[in-house]
């Protein structure tokens, strides 16, 4: 790995952790979901829906196979784009 991809790579996981602690983005535990059923796969991952601590709130998690810090930092900012510009 080349000194400029550790840099970006420290700037996505530093944005990512900012992100977190300042509430842009909701952390959520895996383990606290249940009656999760899976909706669609396909060679990037699999997505789920399920509910949120037994509760009624239905949620949509998605697994990746291979992504990475930027590849969530870019998938991140790509929904805010689409959701702010509507």
């Amino acid at each position: 790995m080349s000194e400029k991809q550790i840099c970006d790579s420290n700037a996505d996981l530093d944005w990512l952790e900012k992100a977190i602690t300042e509430d842009y983005i909701k952390y959520y535990d895996y383990t606290k979901f249940t009656n999760r059923e899976e909706i669609s796969s396909g060679s990037y991952g699999n997505t789920f829906c399920a509910n949120w601590k037994d509760s009624d709130t239905v949620m949509v998690l998605k697994y990746s196979y291979s992504l990475t810090i930027k590849g969530i930092v870019n998938e991140v900012n790509h929904y805010k784009y689409v959701c702010f510009n509507y």
